[in-house]
């Protein structure tokens, strides 16, 4: 009722400018990184010692800094088109579709050039490597092509899926 006013707050928003945001998000994000990264190396050690418990502290830190400068590399913006249910659903099949195609002999694959629906679209990318039988070998640097190596002739589901979303 009686709130306080702060400067650049005159329409009674919430009075955070981006910048507050921005570190917010970068604080909880290594934080991120970090825990999860701390509770796999804990997961793993044999046994749990001051030196292991340090030098597992360290790793994720270090571990926790190169996923962030790598996720604000590849996805600057977090703006990344979400998946489709569909597409989550095709991708299994298609992982096993892959690996019986796959272990047939003499199978060469082809490069192909797609073309994304959206030029800020990092999911996707990741969507086309998932799946044994194609993977993306290059984006163009105005982000309006992918070259995809697949293991067929023709796209799969999933990338005629993943392309049109």
């Amino acid at each position: 009722m009686f709130r306080r006013r702060r400067p650049g707050d005159a329409g009674g928003g919430s009075g955070h400018d981006d910048r507050t945001v921005g570190l917010t998000r970068s604080v909880v994000e290594s934080a991120a990184w970090w825990a999860a990264l701390y509770v796999i190396y804990l997961g793993i050690i044999s046994t749990v010692s001051v030196t292991e418990l340090v030098v597992g502290a360290a790793a994720a830190a270090f571990g926790a800094t190169a996923a962030v400068a790598t996720r604000r590399t590849l996805l600057p913006d977090l703006a990344v088109a979400r998946p489709r249910l569909r597409v989550l659903l095709l991708l299994p099949p298609q992982i096993l579709r892959d690996c019986v195609l796959l272990l047939r002999p003499a199978r060469r694959g082809r490069f192909a050039e797609v073309s994304p629906p959206s030029h800020r679209d990092g999911v996707l990318t990741l969507l086309l490597s998932v799946s044994p039988g194609a993977y993306v070998i290059q984006v163009s640097p105005d982000r309006e092509t992918i070259r995809v190596h697949r293991a067929e002739d023709r796209p799969s589901r999933l990338e005629r899926e993943l392309t049109s979303c």
